[in-house]
Parts: structure tokens; sequence; C-alpha cells
């Protein structure tokens, strides 16, 4: 008997450590008419570069592409990536030796891309070296304001 009051605060201890972990699972929450209520979408906040690639894309906005260029693009850039920021991809210059011998530090294989034209017909050429962009710097480029 002295061993069956020692053993029952255990006993009931353990039955309700038993019943509290096999309680039940989460309940739905419960409106005032008594359904559960459905879970609502979050709004995502927008991205501001995704926003301008959408303008230059639809619209060929000149202000968009400068944006582009003064916040999104840097030298050491993959032309996939560029090609993603800008949202599309860039054409391919076959005869762009005029452009290499404009300024910058060219070499005779590097490969220039053309993007555009924009609303007011300015198209924008990167020049890429073994597919990294190189000696791209924005204010190289006339920029209007955003």
């Amino acid at each position: 008997m002295a061993n069956l009051r020692c053993m029952a605060p255990w006993m009931v201890c353990g039955i309700a450590v038993i019943l509290l972990s096999s309680a039940c699972e989460t309940l739905p929450e419960w409106g005032s008419n008594g359904m559960s209520i459905p879970h609502e979408a979050k709004k995502v906040k927008s991205n501001p570069a995704e926003s301008y690639r959408t303008r230059f894309q639809t619209n060929r906005d000149p202000k968009a592409l400068d944006w582009i260029l003064t916040n999104r693009l840097y030298s050491g850039m993959s032309r996939s990536s560029v090609e993603k920021e800008i949202g599309e991809e860039g054409e391919f210059q076959e005869a762009s030796k005029w452009l290499k011998a404009t300024g910058g530090t060219f070499r005779t294989s590097d490969t220039a891309y053309k993007w555009g034209p924009d609303a007011s017909g300015r198209s924008v050429y990167l020049i890429f070296r073994e597919g990294i962009l190189v000696n791209f710097n924005p204010e190289d480029f006339e920029l209007g304001e955003s």
C-alpha cells in the first residue's frame, strides 16, 4: 500500500502528459456565422526593378531603361544576367568594330549587343568579354531623370 501511495502522483502526472500531448489537432478559426474563415492572400510588395522592366518592355519607356542602366547593371555581370535585368535578349552586333573604337579599353575579341530602340529612338550597346559585361559605367550614357 505504501508503494501505491508513492506511485499515485507519478501515475496522475503521466496520464495528464499523455492526455495533453494527444490533444485535438489545431482547430480552424471560426467566424461569427460558425464557418471557418478562409486564409487571405497577403499582398506582395512589388519589386521596383520588375516595374521598370515591364515599362521598358511594354512601352519602350526611355526613363525605365535609364533606371535599369543606373540601378541594376554593373561591370562583371554575365550577359544572361543583363538580359534578365533588361527583360529581353540583346541583339548581337556582328559589325561592332566602330563601337569598340569609340572609347574604353576594348579588345577586338569582345562582343557587342544592342538593346532598343526605346520610344525616343535610342539604342544601348553593351560590350562583353567572354560573356561578362566590361567597362560599363552608367555615367557614359545620357540618362534622363526618373
